[in-house]
């Protein structure tokens, strides 16, 4: 073989180097895209079946979901906070979600900083496919409603579980008992009965009417009717920020 040749037959190794450096490169951006591109995304919304429990909470928020229809506040509801408040905050929550048990104590602050321009609307929206006991324990709550103390099994329950469908339901009566309802014979008759089941999936449709594809999903009323989303455990100063755009909202 002459030096010519001996040059030439090595000139396709020389270009497979860079050429498969550029291929891998090439497959490695598109594993990152496709497999990162929805990292910490879930679709949450009833109906739509779930991988990964843990990643209910978005890493990075997604487009703001269009606000549908919401049910008017009504006598029905579970109030907390002023009936004459100028803002209201309407919470769709899952007992079992882990973000909703963090999102719990950021509402209750809000409405401690805000006594008297704040109320806070509590409906159920159970994600059944991720959290098959949510339902169950959000009709203990309303169970618990018969006797006055929804509020106070709502806040047992948050303290309590430890989410992703970690309580037991045969604690639910103890946990009412502790939360102040005194005639447990009535709530576990109650429970049993299966009263609530629908009360509990028609507040889940609102939440879908609602625009939610996640728990917690809050939506912020001003008193103009102008409305704030808030997706996600959202931390305390980003949900203040809301309120306080509400309350000067003309």
């Amino acid at each position: 073989m002459t030096s010519e040749e001996s040059s030439i037959s090595s000139k396709p190794s020389a270009l497979g180097v860079p050429l498969a450096i550029v291929i891998a490169g090439g497959l490695i951006a598109l594993a990152i895209y496709f497999g990162n591109g929805k990292a910490g995304t879930q679709q949450l919304a009833a109906g739509q079946p779930a991988t990964n429990p843990q990643a209910a909470q978005p890493a990075a928020q997604p487009p703001q979901p269009t606000i549908g229809d919401i049910r008017p506040v009504s006598s029905d509801d579970h109030i907390r906070g002023s009936q004459n408040a100028k803002v209201t905050v309407i919470e769709y929550s899952d007992l079992e979600c882990p973000f909703c048990k963090k999102f719990h104590p950021t509402m209750q602050q809000l409405l401690a900083e805000y006594p008297n321009d704040v109320r806070w609307v509590y409906r159920h929206a159970p994600l059944v496919q991720l959290h098959s006991k949510a339902p169950k324990e959000a009709e203990a709550t309303e169970c618990a409603s018969e006797q006055g103390k929804f509020w106070e099994l709502t806040d047992k329950i948050f303290e309590v579980t430890p989410a992703n469908d970690g309580l037991n339901l045969a604690d639910l009566p103890k946990f009412a008992q502790e939360a102040g309802v005194a005639n447990i014979q009535q709530f576990q008759s109650c429970l049993d009965s299966g009263k609530y089941t629908q009360h509990v999936q028609d507040d889940l449709t609102d939440a879908q009417n609602a625009g939610m594809q996640g728990t917690p999903y809050s939506v912020v009323l001003a008193a103009n009717g102008e409305k704030f989303p808030v997706n996600g455990a959202q931390p305390y100063s980003a949900v203040k920020q809301l309120v306080d755009k509400a309350l000067t909202a003309k």
